[in-house]
């Protein structure tokens, strides 16, 4: 699965671009502030109706254009399947093959993405949300009936929290509690089980890029173990009806990474978190391929930041190694050795206009 084309109307300092990159390694440079960032944020918004950059959208839109637009074709097998989406005055409308689509997530089904970018080590650092944002990726494609226990628990939990902060009796909560529980327990199953497959790859390739053996991700699951999730929220009643929120269930698990006795979030320089988050998600690449079959498109913007040499070969013979998609910004092409891949392409970005490099 590819894009073979891209269209960008009216994002950032794109008023309208089109890109036609290749199946294989997709190199984009320029200078700072030229506009590389944005053709894959362009790419993002296409595949998940967001920006990796900001979460608001309004920024996103060209200045004095009332909407953007992004439209892109992949070749999946011997098909061509065509996107895409508008956003702007508070509306979105996007499509696939021309019908309107009721929900976002059918894009992401169908253009599934992963972007390693400056912020990414955030995923270590950042807040639990980003973590279970990683696990729930990974769930959405190989368990997407997984989700609809994780969009009924959320229903559930605002429910709940509603029926505390106005101090409604227990049986009002006793309704809730129940769908609370039970897509509760099941979005953990599931995360666990990804977590079982998600190591099986972080094992497989972690020697491939120096410094990450034995990288090690620790669940913790938002509630006491040995301990149903129903039971603990009856009991915890009285506590949470005086702080108006449900303080126990998986919207409060986290994750934890280490390298042996390390804690990648505090113990490890911003190279070494590169280097981790980079075979983290790549392992979810990995992972994604062995359960559906499917190719993912990958995106490294800036990949050259924060990797020497050795670390920056390593990456791309490991992208190699995947056999996707790639999408990789620099800003000096020399920092990329794109000898050995059989296809690739090269473009350059300034002040917005977009050319390819032959």
């Amino acid at each position: 699965m590819s894009l073979t084309r891209l269209d960008i109307f009216n994002l950032r300092l794109f008023e309208k671009t089109r890109l036609e990159p290749c199946s294989g390694l997709n190199l984009v440079m320029g200078e700072n502030a030229s506009g590389k960032t944005s053709l894959l944020e362009a790419v993002h918004v296409l595949a998940t109706g967001r920006s990796f950059r900001t979460q608001r959208m309004e920024s996103v839109i060209r200045h004095g254009a009332r909407d953007l637009m992004v439209t892109g074709r992949l070749r999946l097998d011997d098909r061509q399947v065509s996107l895409g989406i508008r956003k702007g005055g508070g509306r979105t409308v996007a499509r696939i093959n021309g019908k309107t689509v009721r929900s976002q997530s059918e894009l992401a089904q169908a253009l599934p993405l992963q972007v390693i970018h400056p912020d990414s080590h955030e995923l270590l650092s950042g807040s639990p949300a980003e973590r279970r944002g990683f696990l729930d990726w990974g769930i959405f494609y190989q368990s997407p009936e997984s989700m609809a226990h994780w969009q009924n628990y959320r229903r559930a939990l605002i429910q709940r929290n509603e029926a505390l902060r106005r101090g409604l009796n227990d049986k009002a909560l006793d309704v809730w509690e129940v769908l609370l529980a039970q897509s509760g327990e099941a979005m953990d199953r599931a995360r666990l089980s990804y977590l079982d497959t998600l190591l099986r790859h972080v094992r497989e390739l972690e020697t491939l890029l120096p410094g990450n053996e034995g990288v090690d991700i620790a669940y913790r699951r938002g509630w006491r173990e040995g301990v149903d999730l129903k039971t603990l929220l009856q009991t915890a009643r009285p506590r949470e009806r005086e702080m108006g929120y449900t303080l126990s269930g998986p919207h409060r698990a986290d994750v934890v990474f280490r390298r042996g006795d390390v804690l990648l979030a505090d113990g490890a320089s911003r190279g070494q978190q590169k280097s981790a988050v980079l075979l983290l998600r790549l392992a979810q690449v990995a992972a994604f391929r062995s359960v559906s079959g499917r190719s993912a498109v990958v995106m490294v913007d800036d990949l050259p930041s924060e990797l020497d040499e050795v670390h920056r070969d390593a990456v791309l013979a490991l992208l190699q190694g995947l056999d996707c998609q790639i999408f990789v910004t620099a800003i000096d092409p020399r920092q990329i050795d794109a000898r050995g891949w059989l296809r690739f392409r090269m473009f350059h970005v300034e002040h917005g206009r977009l050319k390819e490099v032959r």
